[in-house]
């Protein structure tokens, strides 16, 4: 996802926000539904403006995944920039996916990781894989750019240096397959 689209994504997030908060949108019971009333106005402007295609479940799961990263990972930043990068880090198409490195940090007994393993067999594409339980180093990094260890993680470094950092191996499988089937 470009920078602009970026940017245009953090502040429908912030337009939905006050949509919400002012009773346009959702109930007025407040915050424990607010990802229903955020996927009910933002399913179709994702699919249409950055060919983010979610069910209404899939994306009302995708914002409590951000709701989440933001707060393990950057609870002073801004949300609606961090939910933006987000859903771009985790959903948006690479630019150059025949030119970017791609690593996986696992861990061999992780159903999870398995599911990802299984998935990564019939595509041609090279993976590196980081076990963190064998390598103290892959565990920092992932710790240092996440914020937490947990895994699978697969990190997508594109030619100009730009890293990506994608959990949930659902997510991960769905765009392996996309990108490299």
């Amino acid at each position: 996802m470009k920078p602009q689209d970026q940017r245009e994504l953090a502040d429908l997030f912030r337009r939905t926000a006050s949509d919400f908060e002012s009773g346009r949108i959702g109930d007025d019971n407040g915050e424990p539904d607010w990802p229903i009333g955020y996927a009910e106005v933002l399913r179709q402007p994702l699919a249409e403006r950055y060919d983010l295609e979610f069910s209404r479940s899939g994306l009302i799961s995708c914002l409590l995944k951000a709701d989440d990263e933001y707060e393990a990972r950057s609870p002073d930043s801004d949300w609606a920039d961090f939910y933006a990068g987000y859903l771009a880090e985790c959903h948006g198409a690479s630019e150059t996916p025949d030119e970017d490195r791609l690593a996986l940090y696992y861990f061999p007994s992780c159903p999870f990781c398995r599911r990802v393993l299984a998935a990564l067999e019939p595509l041609d594409v090279d993976v590196e894989l980081r076990n963190i339980n064998e390598d103290d180093r892959y565990r920092e990094e992932l710790i240092e750019a996440r914020g937490r260890g947990t895994v699978p993680v697969l990190r997508i470094e594109s030619p100009d240096g730009e890293i990506r950092w994608m959990p949930e191996s659902k997510d991960i499988v769905r765009y392996l397959r996309k990108t490299y089937a």
